[in-house]
């Protein structure tokens, strides 16, 4: 099969990601950065995004948090319109938005290995709940470990 690979500045292409998710479609686009880590590895997972009426923490979000600025990072907390997103793979920093900047949620992560998960399964929800409870500084050596292991560069 031959693929055509396009790369294209993050705030157009996310743009129309964000346009057609509004249009009902699901878009599934190539990850980049690390910020994800260990869940979603960037140029080598890819997400299927699709649109959503509220989301929750837990849930994996496309989100616009400044103009033309996407961060694809989980939800940590809802409150009222006011979304917090945070990468599983930063120890700190958080962007807040109005819940009408998310453009999406991930439904599935595609591995380059041809496996998927579901990030909403009751398993993927439990692994996320104990990696966040960990302390800092252990998510910081396995991050570092996990990048060695599997020589992910900055």
């Amino acid at each position: 099969m031959n693929h055509n690979v396009v790369t294209m500045p993050n705030d157009i292409l996310l743009g129309g990601v964000r346009d057609l998710i509004k249009e009902g479609r699901s878009v599934i686009i190539m990850t980049r950065g690390l910020s994800m880590l260990p869940f979603i590895e960037g140029k080598k997972d890819s997400v299927l995004l699709e649109g959503r009426d509220a989301v929750a923490p837990g849930d994996i979000a496309l989100a616009e948090v400044s103009e033309g600025k996407y961060v694809l990072h989980r939800v940590v907390a809802v409150e009222g319109d006011t979304v917090t997103l945070k990468g599983d793979g930063n120890l700190r920093g958080v962007e807040i938005c109005p819940s009408g900047a998310i453009a999406g949620v991930v439904r599935e992560i595609r591995h380059a290995d041809g496996s998927s998960t579901d990030p909403g399964s009751t398993s993927q929800m439990r692994r996320w709940r104990r990696w966040n409870a960990l302390p800092s500084i252990v998510r910081r050596y396995f991050l570092a470990i996990y990048r060695r292991l599997k020589h992910i560069t900055i």
